[in-house]
């Protein structure tokens, strides 16, 4: 017979995989399965697949259990959209903040303040997970490895910018 907290340990789990499953149902609109049927540009392409148009695949490295489990793209915790709103499970309390244009450009109320990206700056964050004021990004962002030509891409896309 198994002790009681071996029991009390399995039960908690079911729990938590049952809960996971529920949080992230509540915010399908956030995932990839609203991606475009064809993307306007590379860096649009990464955004959704994480994957360049020669096969090139970005690696997280660190990250958030969401994105971990449901593939790697920007799209898994920002959204479709890019406004964000995906629920950092298990911090519950957490969410991905907006990457549109605005969001990127100006401070903002909505609990994610900072200071306005430019190219070099968003370059950062997405590969060392620094912010434009120099802080450290919270930890369930991943920090990215691609190419020089993927990043130039995708941080073009993310700022409105068109590139070829």
């Amino acid at each position: 017979m198994k002790p009681n907290w071996i029991r009390n340990l399995v039960a908690l789990a079911f729990v938590a995989a049952g809960v996971s499953g529920c949080m992230e149902t509540n915010h399908g609109r956030y995932g990839v399965e609203n991606a475009p049927l064809s993307f306007s540009s590379e860096g649009e392409r990464l955004y959704f697949t994480g994957i360049s148009s020669s096969g090139e695949q970005i690696r997280p490295v660190g990250g958030h259990h969401h994105m971990q489990m449901h593939g790697g793209s920007c799209a898994t915790c920002h959204g479709a959209d890019k406004e964000g709103g995906k629920i950092m499970w298990p911090r519950f309390w957490e969410v991905a903040p907006a990457l549109t244009h605005g969001a990127l450009e100006k401070e903002h109320n909505d609990g994610h303040d900072h200071a306005s990206y430019d190219e070099a700056s968003l370059k950062n964050a997405i590969v060392n997970g620094v912010g434009p004021d120099g802080e450290p990004l919270d930890d369930t962002m991943p920090r990215w490895r691609m190419s020089e030509e993927s990043l130039n891409a995708l941080v073009h896309y993310l700022l409105g910018e068109h590139s070829h």
